[in-house]
Order: structure tokens, then sequence, then C-alpha cells
């Protein structure tokens, strides 16, 4: 595994230095597995496919045989995730250099996975944690599983498209003494970072671990344009998805421990044996592999174009009557305004999609957002362009949603989550105790987590939200007519 102190984090920076770039040019997995498939002539083991040749005929001629071939399991020489000490263990080494961290590790359950660990590591049950009202749904999971208790940080809005932009920081000290940790996103799923490094700043000076949901920002090491990494800032525990803005295949990811983490290796190790599976997936690992490998060695060059048809794509959006790329501190994040137009993002995307052709990342009231990465040309840029050119325009702009309801936090997640539940119908639920999340889209914020009281200001945002025809995210009835309460 990585060393066993904490060292100076590497500087790099994409194929400069020599050695260091002859150190990342290896794949040490990917290698393992090629030179496996080419010397076993017996594969009595799982997977039942037997590398491909078991598979379902459609599947192995989209694929291809070699995919196939590589789907296999801890076989000799190919090591053990949760116990690596052979190719696994250099190749997360390997990562830990090219990303600085000290200790790195790879993901097969995404970024979700990583965060539980984290989260399981830091906290003990009954303990509280630090945690933006904008965390993603996982962190609310790492809190069931980890019976800890969420302090809850107010974030700030931007009062134009309603996105939560990041913590306010007087929250965010309010919420620190007596914690076990705190958590941070960098960025937010829009591409915005706001002060970070104030905010990791503050957690360490009342001597907690700042873990940081880091999924979208995983290029950002790797071009001195981007917003500078979460580990770079001090961060204890970051995660990131490579396989969103890096590379890799679908739910890989890499957790990582920053030098001087007050996170132990051997407490996160033991969660992360905890919550991802013991069949992981060589694929995925692979893929881990080899994007950290472009990365460190083209990823500069690569980011380069992708920023240079970033700033082309805001210079003809800008210049679209009615529209309007709103700035974000990733600019390889397109947030597009649509209000101009007289259209909602909904409708927008629509019809970008049954027109045009164009599937963008996601849609709110106000806005649409467009994701560019390397993998992107002008091709792409010029469809996206000629498509929002034909918007149409409909001269309804829809009124943008209030700030969500404070929540009264009654019981910890994990107890209301896990107790008997009863289904009521939404007018009657009126002083009850959630059993579960209902977070709007847009903003993206929970209304109501689970232990939350559903008071009368909340269920008239959450009627107000289905009115608008807002997409609501985890409650078992869609159309939210009924939700999940504690039974009494």
């Amino acid at each position: 595994m990585n060393g066993g102190v904490p060292r100076r984090p590497v500087e790099y920076s994409g194929g400069e230095g020599g050695s260091l770039a002859e150190e990342q040019s290896r794949t040490p997995l990917f290698a393992a597995l090629k030179a496996y498939a080419a010397r076993v002539r017996a594969p009595l083991h799982v997977p039942g496919h037997k590398m491909g040749r078991g598979a379902p005929a459609e599947w192995r001629e989209f694929l291809g045989p070699n995919a196939l071939a590589i789907d296999l399991t801890e076989a000799p020489g190919l090591d053990d995730l949760h116990a690596p000490e052979g190719v696994i263990a250099e190749a997360q080494e390997l990562a830990a250099r090219a990303f600085g961290a000290w200790r790195s590790y790879f993901l097969v359950g995404g970024t979700t996975a990583g965060l539980h660990a984290l989260i399981l590591a830091a906290c003990r049950p009954g303990e509280a944690i630090a945690v933006p009202r904008n965390a993603h749904r996982s962190v609310l999971g790492a809190l069931i599983l980890a019976g800890a208790r969420p302090r809850w940080v107010r974030v700030a809005f931007d009062p134009e498209l309603g996105i939560a932009t990041g913590p306010v920081l007087p929250s965010l000290k309010e919420a620190l003494p007596g914690a076990a940790a705190a958590v941070l996103v960098h960025p937010t799923y829009y591409g915005i970072t706001g002060d970070t490094a104030a905010a990791i700043d503050l957690i360490h000076r009342a001597g907690l671990p700042a873990l940081v949901d880091e999924a979208h920002g995983a290029h950002f090491p790797f071009h001195p344009s981007l917003p500078p990494p979460a580990l770079q800032l001090g961060a204890d525990g970051v995660v990131q998805s490579l396989h969103k803005t890096g590379g890799s295949l679908t739910q890989s990811s890499l957790c990582h421990l920053g030098h001087g983490s007050r996170i132990a290796p051997e407490r996160l190790q033991e969660m992360l044996r905890l919550v991802q599976t013991t069949s992981p997936s060589y694929l995925l690992m692979a893929s881990l592999d080899l994007a950290r490998r472009e990365l460190a060695l083209a990823g500069r060059a690569a980011w380069d174009r992708t920023l240079e048809l970033a700033w082309e794509a805001r210079r003809r959006i800008d210049a679209i009557p009615g529209l309007r790329v709103r700035p974000t501190d990733d600019p390889t994040k397109l947030l597009i305004d649509v209000r101009g137009r007289g259209t909602s993002g909904f409708r927008a995307a629509e019809w970008l999609w049954e027109e045009a052709g164009v599937a963008v990342e996601a849609a709110g009231l106000t806005y649409l957002l467009a994701v560019l990465s390397p993998g992107d040309s002008r091709e792409e840029i010029d469809c996206l362009v000629a498509g929002l050119e034909r918007l149409p325009a409909e001269g309804s702009v829809p009124a943008l949603p209030p700030e969500p309801p404070w929540p009264e936090v009654v019981l910890p997640p994990r107890e209301a989550y896990l107790a008997r539940k009863e289904r009521v119908p939404l007018h009657q639920a009126e002083g009850r105790v959630a059993a579960e999340l209902v977070a709007p889209y847009p903003p993206g914020i929970p209304v109501v987590a689970p232990g939350e009281r559903l008071t009368r200001e909340v269920l008239d945002y959450l009627r107000h939200a289905v009115r608008a025809g807002w997409h609501l995210q985890g409650p078992a009835d869609p159309a939210l007519r009924t939700i999940q309460v504690v039974e009494e």
C-alpha cells in the first residue's frame, strides 16, 4: 500500500519532469489484466461468462472480445482490492502521486461509497457532524449508516437562478463546536466552489477533519485555470467521481486522504471494506488506472483544448438573444440562463433533445446545464449553439422557488429511517416526523429529511413544489400524494 508516513504533495502538471512522467506512464493493474488474459488456459473461476465465451452472443458482439476478457476476479497476479499488496496497491500509489494525496483508494461503488466510508471513519454513533444543506443525498445515507446527528449548515443561494452556491460561513462556524467532523461540497453540481479555503480553515481551527465531496472536480489538479483542488486547500478526506470528468467508467471513483489527514488510514480502509462489494469490477478499476495515466501525462493539454471550447461556447451562446451563460468557477460547466427566452429550462431541455438531438446534463426552472470534457469537440458546440439559436420563445418566465424552510430536527436520521413507518396523505401529515427525504429540484435542497418535523411551512412548500411540477427526489410516492412518517 501507500507509504506509512505523510509525504509532501507532488506538484504535477501533465508530463513535464522526467522521472515522474516515466513513473506515471505505468498502468500496473491494466498491464496485469492483459498479461493474465494472454496466459490463462483454463479459467476455472468466476465470473461465469468465462472471459466472454459464455456471455450472451449479442453482448459479446457489441463489446468485442477484449473488454469481457478482463472482466475478472481476484485471480493469480491480480491482487485484492480489500487487502492490496500488488498491482492494485501500486496503481493506488500512482494515483496518490498524481493527485497530490497521502493515500488514495479505488472505489467501485462511486463517490457514494467513498462518502459513506469517510463519514463512518470520522464519526461514531451519536456524534454530531456539520453538513451543508445542499450535500448530496449519499451524505444522508452515510448519516443513517453511521448513526451520526447532522448539524445542518445554511447555504447561500444565487438570487437570479435560485441554486445553492456554498455554505454560509457563520452558520458553519456555529455548527462546529462539539462535532466530530464537517462535510463540504467543492464544487457544487453547477461548478461553483465558494470560499472552500476559508471553510476548511474554520473546520481545522475547531480541530476537526474536513471531508470534501469533490465529485465534480476530479479534473481540478490538472490545469491551472481550473479551481484549486480540495487536497491543495488542506482537506483531510476527499472523494472524486473520476468517471464524471476524468475519463474512467461510470461508477468508478477515487477516495483520497490529504497529507497530515486527521482520518487514520486503517480506519478508512476498514470502512471501505464494509461499504464496497466483495466482488469489485476489474473493468472499473482498470479504467481508473488508465484515466489516472491520461490525466497525469496529458491532462494539461486535454483541458487546454476543453477550456478553449468552453470559452468559445460561452461567447457564442451569449450572442444569442435572450440567453446568457452565467459565470462559474469551473468554466467547463455551461450554466445557461434561459429566462430571457421566455421559457423554462425544463421545456428548453426537452425541445433541444426532441428537435436538435442535444442532451444536456441538467435543467431547472430557469437554466440549462451543459458539461464539457476532453471528450467533446467543436462539433458538439456547433450542435448546442445551433439548437439554442432555434429555441422557441414562449413568453412565460417561471417564478423562482423560495428558499426552503429551515428544518426542525426531532430524531437522528438513522432512528427515523429505520423506525416503523406508515404512509399518510400529505394533507394529514402536519406535525408528524418524516421518515424519508424529499428534495425538490430546483433548488436541489432537502425540504425535509428523515427525523425532521413536517411543519405547516414545510408542507406548504411541498404542495407548491408539486403544483409547479418540480422533480421530487427521495419520496416513495413520486407524486407526493402520500409521505412516509414515523409510526406513532
